[in-house]
């Protein structure tokens, strides 16, 4: 487990960036996008003078959240200093669904990395009936979703503490995660590295060209900074839940099988309205490496910790909803075995530019 560094906090918090991190502030900058949105409803109100209070005290835990992005697009740098505190904007909640609303401002305004890399908002309750809802946006250069559920689940706790009025010790800052180069495996670094990250490189362009994946189209294609997000929340009650769990047991696959497997199948309905008989497609997921990095990295610790596996599938009329499901969850662990997931994010940078080359693509 990553323990308290050894290396000095300005030693390692001022740096150039990876590649893996380039790419997220290249999006930020000319995309608005490429930052982790997360929400958290809590019951009840939520006083702003106590969020402020958890901010500035997650602040003091989190030492990336004192570090802001300086410098032009091809010479990124991490800064401490000269970073505010954590912006945090009070919204009222004027009716159920408001802070749907608030959340999709938040998914289209990119963060000015210049001066800090998070900021808050609290849609605040009407009454003690209704809920409050805690919105953060944090740039992912310093943060993946596990560490951003993690910080939501630390903001809530101090907010209980000083809502009960309970003592608060001095908080003691969590280790500085290294550049995530140092922890990979050594097959990966050095010029052994280098020539290894020009063959993924060049096994992911094979990939496409083979297997022509089809992409859903554009209804209008509009230049890349009047794109917006959106989001479509849905959920499963507890039930219904563990019946996929379970029934994912039974046809030995998983959830995330399962749910990759619906993704595509709807996807491809839009796609065949010609009704084509065979269809290639793939399906990009990510990968958690705290627990395959050398030392192991703790869920709490801010980071993108995190790589990415594609599967490509043929669709075809007699291929059934669970043959895929099983040939996803296939294809991701045999990717697992390899070291390819490591090599991956060292290749961010041009794979962002390859995206930006073929924005205007559709299927």
């Amino acid at each position: 487990m990553l323990t308290m560094s050894q290396i000095s906090p300005e030693e390692t918090l001022n740096r150039k960036l990876l590649p893996v991190e380039e790419g997220t502030e290249i999006l930020n900058r000319l995309a608005t996008s490429s930052y982790v949105v997360t929400m958290s409803r809590v019951k009840g109100p939520l006083s702003e003078e106590i969020l402020r209070q958890a901010l500035d005290l997650i602040q003091d835990r989190y030492p990336c959240l004192n570090c802001r992005i300086v410098g032009s697009l091809d010479n990124l740098w991490f800064k401490t200093g000269g970073v505010s505190k954590i912006p945090l904007r009070v919204v009222e909640n004027l009716y159920n669904e408001h802070w749907q609303e608030v959340v999709l401002e938040e998914l289209n305004q990119g963060i000015e990395s210049d001066k800090g890399l998070m900021r808050a908002v609290l849609v605040r309750a009407e009454s003690e009936n209704s809920a409050s809802y805690l919105i953060t946006s944090t740039h992912h250069a310093i943060s993946d979703a596990l560490s951003c559920v993690q910080l939501h689940s630390a903001i809530l706790t101090y907010c209980q503490k000083i809502h009960c009025a309970e003592p608060i010790n001095s908080v003691l800052p969590l280790p500085i995660l290294p550049p995530i180069d140092r922890l990979i495996p050594i097959s990966t670094r050095g010029f052994q590295g280098i020539w290894h990250r020009s063959f993924i490189l060049l096994r992911i362009i094979f990939n496409q060209v083979w297997h022509r994946p089809k992409t859903l189209s554009f209804e209008k294609s509009v230049p890349i900074n009047l794109r917006r997000c959106g989001m479509v929340q849905k959920s499963l009650d507890k039930g219904l839940t563990q019946q996929l769990i379970n029934h994912c047991k039974k046809e030995k696959t998983t959830v995330h099988g399962a749910l990759c497997g619906a993704m595509l199948l709807s996807a491809a309905k839009s796609i065949t309205a010609n009704n084509k008989k065979r269809l290639s497609v793939s399906c990009l997921s990510y990968v958690d490496l705290r627990r395959r990095l050398e030392p192991v990295v703790s869920d709490e610790v801010m980071g993108m910790v995190v790589s990415g596996v594609t599967s490509y599938h043929t669709l075809q009329s007699n291929l059934s909803f669970w043959d895929l499901a099983r040939n996803v969850k296939k294809q991701i662990e045999y990717r697992l075995k390899g070291v390819n997931i490591f090599r991956v994010i060292l290749i961010i940078t041009a794979l962002t530019k390859k995206l930006f080359s073929n924005a205007n693509r559709g299927s």
